[in-house]
């Protein structure tokens, strides 16, 4: 029900951070769209019963919730709201009370039972699995070379620590990192934008490692193959200043294989690709307690144009869980 007001100045502000989190993990445009309507019903539910305050709501207020839903009549047609109407609210108040449970702010222990073909939501790796995946990076390799751990730590820094999306650690240059300043300048962002994005410290010895010697490691076996062997047909032509080196000399696009690999020698059993290292920083900083606005600015969602955020994101970064 859209236009419902609201009275409550901290009902509003948590919408608004609902909303704002819902873009910054990821969810369907649909999702993004529809699940602050419901919740906006659910808080405007709360204050017609005098209730004005997110930590005076209980279980109770919930079942009550829900059961008005379920009766309450359809303001698009004649008759009451349909199972997947139904559903779609339930959706937004799990999504909803599982949001303030990860901001730590507030605890809701409740699920409304659902549906079972409920929309999907992304996958995130727990702080634990984050470690496993890490340490997986130091088990041996079949080639045994050090440069493939080397890289992988790399990608982890780059994927989760930094929190890119794909195309931009894809298009990374060597010249976007800078070490001493511990920045990664963002050159193809979503929708053209550009940005600089903090390195936590134990992240960036990571990449300062892959630097000086696994990614030299990749360019030399390249070239040293095509000395040895003039003739021999080249997979990719080489690219001396991407980032990501693969095997064969060139920027490196696909990093399916690598997270595959990780993730069966670490023993994780969920499914999870690359995209899903950026929900997980994002929800590890919440939980950190890091101001969602900040973590929008980290993720790209809008330009980080001063020093001072610049210091301050990096302050929280070299504060949060070891990954």
């Amino acid at each position: 029900m859209k236009g419902l007001p609201l009275q409550s100045a901290h009902y509003l502000y948590w919408l608004q951070s609902y909303e704002q989190w819902l873009q910054i993990i990821g969810y369907s445009e649909s999702a993004i769209k529809n699940w602050p309507v419901h919740v906006r019903e659910l808080l405007h539910f709360l204050e017609s019963r005098h209730i004005h305050h997110i930590s005076l709501i209980d279980n109770l207020h919930i079942n009550q919730f829900i059961g008005h839903v379920k009766h309450r009549s359809n303001t698009m047609r004649e008759g009451a709201l349909s199972s997947s109407a139904i559903n779609a609210i339930i959706n937004s108040v799990n999504s909803f009370t599982g949001y303030l449970n990860t901001t730590g702010k507030f605890a809701l222990d409740y699920t409304v039972e659902r549906a079972e073909d409920d929309i999907k939501l992304p996958t995130v790796l727990s702080i634990q699995e984050i470690k496993q995946l890490y340490d997986a990076t130091f088990l041996p390799h079949r080639n045994k070379s050090i440069a493939l751990g080397q890289r992988d730590r790399a990608i982890i820094a780059i994927f989760y620590g930094c929190g890119l999306r794909k195309m931009e650690g894809t298009a990374l240059n060597l010249d976007d990192i800078d070490l001493n300043k511990k920045l990664v300048f963002v050159r193809r962002g979503k929708g053209g934008k550009q940005r600089y994005v903090p390195i936590a410290t134990k992240h960036a010895d990571d990449i300062r490692s892959y630097i000086t010697e696994g990614r030299e490691w990749f360019l030399y076996e390249h070239y040293a193959r095509d000395y040895n062997n003039k003739y021999a047909k080249r997979k990719q032509v080489p690219d001396d200043g991407a980032f990501f080196i693969s095997q064969h000399g060139g920027r490196m696009t696909v990093f399916y294989k690598r997270l595959t690999h990780l993730k069966e020698k670490a023993g994780i059993e969920k499914q999870f690709g690359l995209h899903d290292l950026r929900h997980s920083i994002a929800t590890h900083l919440l939980q950190s307690g890091m101001p969602i606005e900040e973590i929008s600015r980290f993720l790209g969602h809008s330009s980080l144009d001063s020093t001072q955020i610049y210091t301050h994101l990096t302050n929280n970064l070299n504060h949060e869980p070891d990954g």
